[in-house]
């Protein structure tokens, strides 16, 4: 058996290549030696909610919840967002990553997370009103932000607007290949608005 150090590398590498079953498995032996660290409690618990093991991601994250260092309660307080948004209780899961967002106000990431899940939800009203707050936001995945909006735009149908939210998220990361494709979505029809054709 590896040592701790190897192991916990281990555990970072099949999380980043994202094999959800063998990070599940690493972090259940890291953890029997290690119950209480937080690192991977958060990892394992997010693993457990991909695998659909909502009870035990419930439990393991009442858990770390007791222990956390509070600079780092934002990311249990998603991983909650997360679980609740896996069960479809969108709205207890937009109050999770709001409260995640009012622990670190100046990251767009949770505003972003209870964006998607009001969209999802189906009020694209508040939807949009979160992605407009996370575009604004000095840190953060502000292409992300830029892209949601384009998205709720669109599905509203205000389709220049739209465009622009694309183009902006295309300037800060011109590889954001879905932002280049909905872009040249929402370009097809303004040139067919353009030419009557609607």
């Amino acid at each position: 058996m590896p040592d701790d150090d190897e192991l916990y590398e281990a555990i970072v590498l099949a999380d980043e290549n994202d094999q959800i079953g063998y990070t599940r498995h690493l972090c259940e032996l890291y953890l029997r030696d290690h119950p209480d660290d937080v690192p991977t409690l958060i990892r394992y618990a997010s693993n457990l909610i991909l695998l659909a093991q909502y009870s035990a991601a419930q439990a393991v994250l009442d858990h770390v919840q007791t222990i956390v260092p509070e600079k780092y309660l934002q990311l249990v307080l998603a991983q909650r967002g997360r679980l609740s948004e896996a069960r479809g209780d969108f709205s207890r899961a937009e109050k999770w990553f709001m409260q995640a967002h009012e622990l670190v106000p100046s990251d767009a990431t949770y505003l972003i997370y209870a964006g998607s899940v009001s969209f999802r939800s189906g009020d694209l009203n508040r939807a949009q009103a979160y992605a407009r707050r996370a575009t604004e936001c000095p840190a953060g995945c502000i292409d992300e932000a830029f892209f949601n909006l384009g998205g709720y735009l669109l599905s509203l149908r205000q389709y220049r607007e739209a465009a622009e939210c694309y183009r902006k998220a295309l300037e800060i990361d011109p590889d954001y290949e879905i932002a280049k494709e909905r872009l040249s979505d929402v370009e097809l029809i303004l040139l067919h608005e353009g030419k009557g054709l609607s």
